[in-house]
């Protein structure tokens, strides 16, 4: 799901998760045979460490090895990674190795385990971070990875060497990589993020789906004045955001601009040059927008305060016209006001003259998971991040579950069963997977490209109109500006907060004036504020970490 962010400059980036094993010894002695990627799991197979050593699967005997996982739990709260579920119980048996899964409940995750980790004792084997992993590693928290990836771990070795540029976004600047993150890049083009609509006012309206501001414009005031929903109140709510004025910040793309969700404000030019966007004149086109929207009462006068829920409940109510989201909400709003006709769907991205319509790319990597100084066996616990998270099988238990139950091969391909398309209990297809252990809160690998890229895709079978959907917008999408998601040294991220803080906080106030007709739009007067306040430095901060990731 998008995050919510507080700065128009969209710079408070959601908290990235990360997890941490810790082992309680076993003997695992390498083979010393030339190491090959596995293409199977199958107990006995050999795995691939690059520098002579090699694993062969299981790891241990069974029971002389352990690891303690530390990890939100299951987001299918009814079934506890400490269940023993079947996805577990089976990597159990492939790898010898025990698992004590150290779990707390989702929302308290990141709090717990930030003081355990101010406490710097007693900690998991394996962990998932609640933050950046630099200043954990440069602090001695967590182990860097690089030798144990070189000498234990041939899949995740020949994953970053066949993906250069998820390889750099793991490298902090001293070039030591502290942490593995979810590659989620496959996700990219089956769940985008952009407008939704109700088309079926759209229809009922005899009106077009919008393509411009201008036609926005139009849109939402026929919305507010033609009473679509019916009632013969004009009680509609043309267009209700989500994540407050961040959220119609992707309005922008309309010009070219990249201020929304992902690249939050910055764009890098063909010379590889970052800029901020809300710097440019045009940012100032869509403020002005923005502001008529407000005035003519196209806009939810609530739009800083109304959480999801809130907009949810408006849509049930079907007062909401217009909303910002990932893809598979509208099957979530179509579900919620469960009448015959609704139709929620995805607009193409508006484009303003000679602009080129577009929406960004999800992020392509998500959350943190390292080894903590505390693992008495870290060969073991990244020989076993180097199964579940690399290799063929390993991937294939976390993202596919059971053989059986949840998918079966066919072609030599993981094809899902009615367990997880049409579940017998009427769970959603990930919380079915969820069920069996599956789609875990481990670092795990949904590439847009590799032998299992097409799992995000069939979890849409059971929507053939989602699935069409997102074809549909599969050519506008572009990607981001990865800024976020480049690390920082400890001096960067220091100054970086000190710059951002007033910057941000004069953005969004003055930006929310012009919005809201409390202050006349002064553009001159903006931007040479924001570079008082030191932009440029922070800008500069900005390309030295791009420039060290963009090759």
């Amino acid at each position: 799901m998008p995050r919510k962010k507080k700065g128009l400059a969209l710079t408070a980036a959601a908290v990235l998760l990360t997890s941490m094993l810790s082992g309680c010894g076993g003997s695992d002695e390498p083979s010393g045979n030339e190491p090959k990627p596995t293409d199977s799991g199958a107990q006995g197979s050999s795995a691939t460490p690059n520098a002579g050593a090699a694993y062969t699967l299981p790891l241990v005997k069974d029971g002389t090895g352990s690891l303690t996982v530390g990890v939100p739990d299951n987001r299918y709260a009814p079934k506890s990674y400490t269940q023993n579920l079947p996805v577990w119980q089976e990597i159990e048996k492939r790898t010898g190795v025990k698992i004590n899964w150290d779990v707390t409940p989702v929302a308290q995750y990141n709090q717990a385990m930030n003081v355990r980790l101010a406490a710097a004792s007693g900690l998991p084997d394996i962990l998932q971070l609640p933050g950046s992993p630099v200043n954990y590693g440069t602090d001695g928290i967590i182990k860097p990875l690089n030798d144990l990836i070189d000498k234990y771990a041939p899949n995740i070795k020949k994953y970053f060497a066949d993906n250069p540029k998820i390889a750099n976004l793991h490298k902090a600047p001293d070039g030591k990589i502290y942490a593995l993150s979810a590659d989620i890049s496959g996700t990219a083009t089956t769940d985008p993020l952009g407008w939704l609509i109700r088309k079926d006012w759209l229809d009922k309206l005899g009106l077009k789906e919008p393509t411009t501001l201008d036609e926005w414009y139009t849109v939402l005031k026929a919305f507010k004045e033609k009473d679509p929903n019916g009632n013969g109140k004009q009680d509609e709510i043309p267009l209700s955001n989500q994540y407050t004025w961040g959220g119609l910040a992707l309005f922008g793309n309309a010009l070219g601009l990249h201020l929304g969700e992902y690249s939050y404000g910055y764009s890098v030019d063909a010379n590889g040059k970052i800029k901020n966007d809300w710097l440019d004149p045009k940012a100032k086109e869509l403020i002005v927008w923005l502001n008529k929207l407000y005035t003519d009462g196209l806009l939810d006068p609530e739009f800083m305060s109304k959480k999801t829920d809130k907009i949810l409940a408006d849509i049930t109510r079907e007062v909401v016209g217009a909303t910002n989201n990932l893809l598979n909400a509208t099957q979530k709003f179509n579900a919620a006001i469960n009448k015959p006709g609704v139709n929620w769907v995805m607009t193409v991205p508006p484009a303003n003259g000679t602009n080129k319509p577009f929406y960004e790319k999800a992020a392509p990597i998500s959350g943190y998971w390292a080894i903590s100084k505390d693992a008495k066996n870290p060969e073991l616990a990244i020989k076993w991040l180097d199964y579940i998270y690399a290799s063929e099988e390993g991937q294939r238990f976390v993202a596919y579950g059971i053989e059986g139950t949840s998918y079966k091969m066919v072609n030599g391909k993981p094809v899902f069963t009615d367990y997880v398309l049409n579940n017998p209990d009427k769970l959603d297809a990930v919380s079915a997977l969820r069920t069996l252990g599956a789609f875990p809160n481990t670092p795990w690998i949904r590439a847009e490209k590799g032998p299992l890229s097409g799992q995000p895709e069939a979890l849409l079978q059971p929507n053939p109109q989602l699935l069409e959907q997102a074809k549909r917008i599969e050519p506008y999408l572009v990607d981001n500006t990865p800024l976020k998601y480049i690390l920082p040294t400890p001096e960067e991220a220091d100054e970086e907060k000190r710059l951002s803080a007033d910057i941000n906080t004069y953005q969004e106030e003055t930006l929310l004036k012009f919005i809201y007709g409390k202050e006349p739009i002064d553009w001159d007067k903006f931007t040479k504020r924001m570079k008082e306040l030191g932009n440029d430095e922070l800008t500069a901060i900005k390309q030295k970490q791009y420039d060290r990731v963009k090759k």
